[in-house]
């Protein structure tokens, strides 16, 4: 009897030091909890400060006192930073299972090309979800991981999102560099079409639009032959296409060329998210007009006006030169910090070009006919990016 009690004894008491041994474990977990989180969120922002351009998805668990990490990076340095910012922080137990993107799992295929006119960007793997930009057919893309029939891809912008697979070539390294290398000609109409035969009789293969390119694959009198990026063979009339070779070293960035640029696109409906002649949102149109003569501008207003520099619009904007970019929104206030939501194109004469409903040309004259009081009441500020 007194056996069968001092054995119920050392089982409470062995009962009651592993309770303590795990409350004590939780309140090590919940004490340094906050040490974590602010040393990985000092490394994402000094290496991933923007989500949009940079992946930096990165999780911990504390099991006694190993720290477990998780998560994705597309940067091999920020893995690495991570791991060295906890163990500053006083951790030295750390387990790293951060995937460096792009994911193993794709082997050698980790770049593509779009095999479409117009291939779309979104916030999410499915078709409902958000439309966050647009990408030419021709443009070279980086795949970071798959998932179900879709990419995550980076565009050349550093630009993230999710895209269809249907809507690009995926390639190796060597696939990839043969399209790079190879000789291509650049739609400069607003649309156009590929045909099955030089012909506009024929079948289509596909539709163009400005800024696509092609693989150039010779010349039949007043036809272009050229492949898509998926293999696909067809024709293309030489009046909708240059050689981009000689496309690239004519392109002069002046006021001028990005005004009149930006006037071929007059009429053409606004779309969240676009960035082609098929629709365009605000700053969509301002990338594609700049990257037309010879710039890549970053993807979204609130990112282009940290580029080139400050111009002071002076009185009645009479500092602004033609092709300064126009920023619109909520200017800083002692509570309130800036925000910039809408971008257009200065022409001279206090009138601006911009994506608003269509592209269309708007005043900041309140005298004018088309004066645009809204835009006008929540202009901040100007920047220009020609020399």
């Amino acid at each position: 009897m007194a056996s069968k009690r001092l054995s119920i004894i050392l089982l409470l008491l062995f009962v009651s030091a592993s309770i303590a041994s795990s409350a004590s474990a939780l309140s090590i977990t919940s004490q340094e909890d906050l040490r974590i989180r602010n040393a990985v969120e000092t490394v994402r922002t000094e290496l991933a400060p923007d989500r949009r351009v940079a992946v930096f998805d990165v999780t911990w668990e504390v099991r006694g006192t190993r720290v477990h990490l998780s998560g994705e990076v597309d940067n091999p340095e920020a893995k690495k930073r991570v791991d060295a910012a906890l163990r500053d922080a006083g951790f030295s137990d750390i387990r790293n299972n951060i995937v460096l993107l792009p994911h193993p799992g794709l082997g050698e295929h980790t770049r593509g090309v779009v095999r479409v006119s117009v291939a779309q960007m979104r916030s999410e793997p499915r078709y409902t979800s958000e439309l966050v930009t647009q990408v030419l057919m021709g443009t070279p893309l980086r795949i970071l991981k798959r998932e179900r029939g879709w990419f995550y891809v980076q565009s050349p912008d550093n630009y993230l999102g999710w895209m269809s697979a249907g809507l690009l070539q995926q390639m190796d390294s060597l696939r990839f560099q043969n399209w790079q290398d190879s000789e291509k000609v650049i739609v400069t109409d607003l649309y156009g079409v590929v045909y099955e035969e030089p012909s506009t009789q024929s079948l289509p293969v596909s539709d163009v639009s400005a800024g696509n390119r092609l693989r150039n694959t010779g010349q039949d009198g007043e036809w272009i032959s050229v492949g898509l990026p998926d293999g696909r063979t067809g024709y293309i009339r030489s009046d909708h296409v240059q050689w981009y070779a000689q496309w690239r070293e004519t392109r002069e960035l002046t006021g001028e060329n990005i005004a009149r640029t930006a006037k071929m696109f007059i009429g053409v409906p606004y779309l969240w998210g676009g960035t082609s002649a098929k629709g365009f949102d605000c700053s969509g149109l301002t990338k594609l007009v700049y990257w037309l003569n010879g710039m890549d501008l970053s993807r979204d207003a609130s990112q282009q006006i940290l580029m080139g520099e400050h111009v002071d619009p002076g009185t009645r904007f009479s500092n602004l030169e033609v092709g300064d970019l126009l920023f619109f929104g909520r200017a800083a206030t002692s509570d309130t910090p800036e925000r910039i939501v809408h971008v257009g194109i200065y022409l001279g004469g206090r009138e601006f070009i911009h994506a608003s409903y269509l592209v269309r040309i708007n005043s900041l004259d309140p005298e004018a006919p088309n004066f645009d009081r809204y835009e006008y009441n929540r202009f901040v500020r100007a920047r220009r990016l020609i020399p």
